[in-house]
């Protein structure tokens, strides 16, 4: 689904796709997380998950606890929707995205041979106006970025958004990197933004 009068932005989660398959169980099932993002995962599996249950894994030795449904299934693989995070768990898993699309991007570019610079700067300054919007869009055109404040948290086509009040400087990083950036690089860091928009959306819901 589309949403802007341009028709170039969506209110979409990125999910990160797993090289080294995270443990789990799915209720008493064991299971190996192979794609997760802010609202669901997909996971392997050998004996036969009910409609809903609880997802557990740690990261970095804590526990996550994710209250999903099945949304789709087959005999050894099944898509799930996260419904609630239990206690800290929707802050754990967010630091977990945060911490592998940061390592995946840096493993994409650290070893490049060509080196990021910017062509472009972000305009205006430091402080992003707007009264009550909880959303900054960074779009890309063909001028150059463009930053405003927004009220509904839809990435671009070309850009990201992130909630207000992230690092400035940080910000202007991921616009360079953005900008070196293949479709592969570009969704990673636009699952990076969407963890900031996700906090303030309370997704998933705490629990």
């Amino acid at each position: 689904m589309q949403h802007g009068s341009s028709g170039d932005e969506r209110r979409e989660f990125q999910r990160l796709h797993l090289i080294d398959l995270i443990p789990g169980t799915f209720g008493d099932t064991p299971v190996a997380i192979n794609e997760i993002g802010i609202l669901g995962a997909r996971v392997q599996h050998e004996g036969a998950l009910g409609e809903r249950g609880d997802l557990r894994f740690a990261h970095e030795g804590q526990p996550v606890v994710l209250r999903c449904e099945v949304v789709r299934t087959n005999d050894s693989q099944s898509g799930l929707r996260f419904l609630a995070a239990l206690e800290n768990s929707g802050d754990r898993l967010r630091a977990m995205l945060a911490q592998l699309a940061t390592a995946a991007l840096n493993e994409r570019y650290d070893n490049s041979s060509t080196k990021i610079k910017v062509r472009r700067v972000v305009d205006g300054d430091k402080t992003v106006r707007g009264v009550d919007a909880q959303f900054v869009s960074y779009r890309l055109d063909d001028d150059g970025w463009k930053r405003r404040a927004v009220f509904l948290p839809e990435q671009p086509s070309r850009g990201f958004t992130v909630a207000r009040g992230e690092d400035a400087d940080e910000m202007r990083r991921l616009c360079e990197v953005y900008e070196a950036s293949d479709d592969e690089g570009r969704r990673l860091i636009r699952l990076f933004a969407e963890l900031s928009v996700s906090s303030v959306l309370k997704i998933p819901p705490s629990k």
